[in-house]
Parts: C-alpha cells; structure tokens; sequence
C-alpha cells in the first residue's frame, strides 16, 4: 500500500513537471539578430517575444510540450524541437522576397523603399493578351495615364508616368532592361502622329518577371536627366533553384471591341436629326430641309432608304495565337533561362496585324566571391498597318467613320469602285490597293555581359557592359487612287 502511494506521487510530479527553454532567433539574410520574434509553445498559449540581442528565455513549457513555433513578420515560419537550448535561422519568405523594387542602386525591400514606385508581377502581365507589355500597365499603376487612338498591335503608346510636363519636349519614360537603359524612340520616327512600331513591343512579355514603375524625385537621382519623366524598369526571368523545367504556353483567341453594343443612329434617325437642326438654323420647314438634305445624299449614291454602319465596315474580330516555351533551372552554381516565342495577331482595324519571332538566353554562374552572367535576346518584328490610323485628323480612318462618314453614305459607288474616295473613304484607306500602306520590319538585338562582386551583407558591385542594336525599316505604299499626285 505504501509503495503504491510512492508511485501515484511520483507520476503526479512528473505531470506536473515545467522545463526552462533559452535560445537565439537570428536572420539567415545577413547573421543579424530578429527583434520582436514570436516563440510559441506549440498547442498552448505559452509564449514569448525575443529581446534587443535576438534572445528569447520560456520558463514554463509543460514537459509535454514537444514543439516551438518561431515566427516574424517578412520571415517564414519555423517549427522547432525543444531543447534546453535553441539556435533558430529564420529565412525571409519567398512571397515576401517577390515584393521588391528595383532600382538603379540595386534590389530594396518593397516595405523598406522610401520612393513612389508601383510593382507588376509576372501574374499581372499574364493576364494581357497584347503584343507590347507597356499595356499591362495600364489601369495597373495608379496616376500612369496612357493615349493610344488606334488599335493596331505593336503601334506607339504614349505613357505619361508623372504626367505631361511640357507641351513640347517628349514624355516618353525611360526604360530599363536588367539594369540597362535601352532606347525607346527610333531617330527620325518618334512622332506618334503614324503608326509607329513601337520598339518597345519587341519584348516577349512571357520572359518578364516584375515591371517596376520609378514616378518621383528619386528616378531622376538615379538615371539624371533622362528620367524626368520617370523610369520603367523591367527585370527579366532567370534560372530558378531546382531540376531543370520546361514550359509550354499556348495562348489563341479573338481580338474585339471592348463595347461593341454602342446604339449609332441609323439613316433615318440622321436624318430626321439633321433636317430639324437644318430648319432651325435656317428658319424654313422640317419638310423643306429633309428633301434639300435627301438631294445632297442622293448625290453621293445614297437610295433614301440603306443604312451605313461605317464602324462595322472597317473593323472585325481579330484572331490571336501566342506560342511560348521555355527551359530553365539551375544546374550546381550555374542556373539559365531559355525561351522562345512567336506570336500572330491581327488588329480590330482590317487590314492590320503583327508578327514577331523572339528568343532569349539569361545566364548567371555564382562563385565564393562574385557572380558572372549575361542577359541576352533577340526579335524580329513585322507589324503591317497604315500610317494615317493614329494621326487623330480627319485624315485618320477611325475618325472619318465615326465622325465624318455617315450613315446615308454608301461604301461603294454602282459600279463597284470606292464611294467618295475624295474625302477618305476609310474602307480606301484601309484597303491595300486603294489606299495608303505600312510596313514596320523591327529587328532588335540585346547583349548584356555582367560581373557582380559581392563585398558581403548585402553590399555588392556591379558592373555591366550593354548592348543594344535596333534595326527598323519602313515601307510605305501610296496607291494612285488615293493619292493621285504619287
């Protein structure tokens, strides 16, 4: 009976059992130690938070207890045995470690960046099916405004990142390509009063990583004066930690009308329109101002009666493919990234369309001390349109349908030829043998060589040797027909 007692006693003791636990929460990023981490005994609310020197002391842990949870905000999550004694890494997390900002003076914590800089991921740029990835950005970076007034691929965006600062110097941004400012206008064809390739669209936007948009003070320390009007900097994909991968994207669809539901006036409504506007202005009946106005139309083939829907004439659904693979991972110290691409649009306006063949190569080998690699790509560009689509005049097509052309216009004349084809018929104009032509042929080349010397936490010098040839060629086509002085 006695020995029984002895024996109750003593499991009760070792329940009740409590065991001190010291340690140390220190960053695997620069060896530093982690303020303000939370160390939690798991399945319990026994915790505590570690101290200025990264120390941490628990001296009521159950004897039960078999795990410590360490967590800090930017880090990952540990799980830990428990021990009299515990040293514990925390690693930053990966999510964490996408949110960066690259700049000139290197790569900076998104939390820690003092500049205004908005960021888009890969996950963003995915989600646009458009041949030139300056698009993404639109309506994903607040304050960046865009003009395009035409819907042809690969054409020249303007882009305003801190707005319009003068009404006659450029606005265009300056953009960087993995560290290197490259040329975004082409000399003796900036304007983007015609269709313009935009050289810009020369870069397959399945090989981009992040777009970082630079808008305040701090671009213009950074790159001078050519980043008055901010910097676009896109950082591309490298090889990753892991076996070698390789990835096949096939993108096919159709390019329409945002709203293509827009309710025009037909012929009868235009008229009714414009025969009461007629009888105001010129103080005669609705009656005497429809038949004066009947007369005129019939005088360019109108019948009384057809209606002209000059938007649906000159646009279409436009088909789309985008095909891209790539190979990439990291082999011992060496990783690599390899892609190419091809992609076949065509506009919403006829007529026009873009073909562009794209390869690239990143490669980067780390040693002890310093880290060698190089950048590289290539794209061969054909964009067919036609230069007076974007001058916003009466002389632009789109503009002509919609605000010239009405609908008691026919297209045609009775014999088959282009009705008043001397006050810019668009179906004329977009029309190859009857119109005005133009073909962009863009062939870009980038070699970008870099050596990187690391001088330990998280100082580094680096210095790269660029590299960027664009060769564009212009045709143009003026047919007799539209431009009887060629």
């Amino acid at each position: 009976m006695l020995l029984l007692t002895c024996l109750f006693v003593g499991i009760g003791l070792v329940t009740a059992q409590i065991t001190k636990v010291t340690g140390t929460v220190i960053s695997e990023e620069d060896g530093l130690p982690v303020v303000g981490a939370s160390i939690l005994v798991k399945g319990t609310t026994v915790g505590t938070v570690t101290d200025m020197d990264g120390k941490f002391t628990l001296s009521n842990v159950p004897s039960s207890a078999k795990t410590l949870v360490v967590s800090f905000i930017g880090m990952a999550t540990q799980e830990v045995a428990i021990k009299q004694t515990v040293n514990i890494t925390l690693k930053s997390d990966a999510e964490v470690l996408e949110e960066v900002v690259v700049t000139g003076y290197g790569v900076q914590r998104k939390a820690s960046f003092t500049g205004a800089a908005a960021i888009i991921g890969e996950d963003v740029i995915a989600k646009k099916s458009d041949a030139n990835f300056v698009k993404a950005l639109e309506g994903a970076v607040p304050g960046v405004q865009m003009s395009n007034s035409t819907s042809m691929p690969g054409v020249w965006s303007e882009i305003y990142v801190r707005g319009r600062g003068s009404l006659n110097s450029g606005t265009q941004p300056l953009y960087v390509i993995d560290g290197m400012p490259v040329n975004s206008e082409t000399d003796g064809m900036s304007t983007t009063t015609n269709n313009n390739f935009d050289p810009m669209a020369a870069i397959n936007p399945s090989d981009i990583e992040s777009v970082t948009v630079l808008k305040d003070a701090a671009a213009t320390a950074i790159y001078g004066s050519r980043a008055a009007n901010g910097v676009i900097v896109i950082t591309t994909k490298k090889g990753k930690e892991g076996k070698m991968s390789i990835n096949l994207d096939i993108k096919q669809g159709f390019v329409s009308m945002g709203n293509h539901n827009m309710d025009y006036a037909n012929a009868q409504e235009s008229m009714n329109l414009f025969a009461h506007g007629r009888s105001v202005a010129y103080g005669n009946t609705y009656d005497e101002s429809y038949d004066y106005l009947k007369k005129v139309y019939q005088g360019y083939g109108w019948d009384g009666v057809s209606s002209y829907d000059w938007m649906d004439a000159i646009t279409r659904k436009g088909y789309y493919q985008d095909y891209n693979v790539n190979l990439q991972g990291r082999s011992g110290s060496t990783g690599y990234y390899v892609s190419l691409g091809y992609l076949d649009t065509e506009g919403l306006i006829i007529g026009s369309d873009m073909k562009r063949y794209s390869g690239r190569l990143n490669l980067d080998s780390k040693f002890s001390c310093f880290t060698i690699g190089v950048n590289a790509s290539y794209s061969n560009s054909t964009q067919n349109g036609f230069s007076q689509a974007t001058s916003g005049s009466m002389s632009s097509a789109t503009v002509a349908a919609i605000s010239s052309m009405n609908p008691m216009m026919p297209f045609y004349n009775e014999d088959g030829s282009y009705a008043n084809i001397s006050n810019y018929n668009p179906l004329a104009l977009y029309d190859e043998k009857a119109g005005e032509i133009n073909e962009n042929n863009n062939q870009t080349l980038n070699f970008n060589p870099y050596l990187q010397i690391d001088l330990g936490k998280g100082i580094y010098a680096k210095t790269t040797l660029g590299v960027n040839i664009a060769d564009l060629r212009q045709y143009q086509y003026w047919s007799a027909l539209y431009n009887p002085q060629a």
